[in-house]
């Protein structure tokens, strides 16, 4: 039986805010502080000073925004600067990420994202990633401490062979196929399994941290996700 990974996303942080809500206690003092000043407040009051110094004229508006700019630059610095630290983690195995693969539907479930996929372009304010020609939606993050306590108790009510971790061999398998085929090496008129062994070879070489090495994937398991890519390339040819 494979286990749910559903109620590691529902625990998690979405990922547009999981900056601030896994910085440490300095960056959450300075995010609290950045967004305590206003910069609408900063630029009106540079603009009463300068008008009760009798100044006028286009230098005086630059002179009057250089407040704000200061303020929005800094939460512009802060923001890249902890994107960068989740983005880390999530590399390096402190942190773990989970979403959807679009559509979403009621019964999806959602996938761990591979740490390997992490180079790839993140949108932040739609929680979303698109990587290695996979999108992923709703990502949402939680901490190591946070999945090894659910899987553990998840995996004390399993009956069968443990498989945690298991769904994030789907994406992995899909985007071997689509790097393949821009490879060209997906050969239509040969068969689907003669293909299994450069699957293999990719994720032992693109996809270093799946939970099932790549040479005890079934074959079951990886006709699964690569068959409907096949046949749609083929009948679209």
């Amino acid at each position: 039986m494979t286990i749910s990974l559903l109620p590691l996303w529902e625990r998690g942080v979405r990922l547009n805010h999981a900056p601030y809500s896994f910085a440490p206690k300095a960056e959450k003092e300075e995010h609290q502080r950045l967004h305590k000043e206003s910069a609408i407040e900063a630029m009106a009051a540079s603009v009463e000073n300068l008008k009760a110094q009798g100044r006028t004229g286009p230098s005086v508006f630059q002179e009057a925004m250089a407040g704000p700019q200061k303020i929005l630059s800094a939460r512009a610095e802060w923001d890249d600067r902890m994107r960068k630290f989740i983005l880390h983690h999530l590399t390096h195995g402190n942190l773990f990420a989970y979403g959807f693969e679009p559509p979403r539907k009621m019964d999806s479930q959602p996938v761990e994202i591979p740490a390997s996929y992490w180079n790839g372009r993140v949108q932040w304010d739609k929680a979303s990633l698109s990587s290695q020609g996979l999108e992923l939606i709703e990502i949402c993050v939680v901490s190591r401490q946070l999945r090894d306590s659910i899987l553990n108790v998840a995996n004390e009510d399993q009956t069968g062979p443990q498989a945690a971790g298991r769904p994030t061999v789907g994406p992995a398998i899909k985007a071997a196929f689509k790097s393949l085929q821009e490879a060209g090496e997906i050969d239509i008129n040969a068969s689907q399994q003669s293909h299994y062994p450069k699957v293999r070879r990719w994720l032992e070489q693109n996809a270093t941290n799946l939970s099932v090495p790549p040479s005890e994937i079934a074959g079951k398991t990886i006709h699964k996700h690569f068959s409907p890519l096949f046949k749609e390339l083929r009948e679209s040819l």
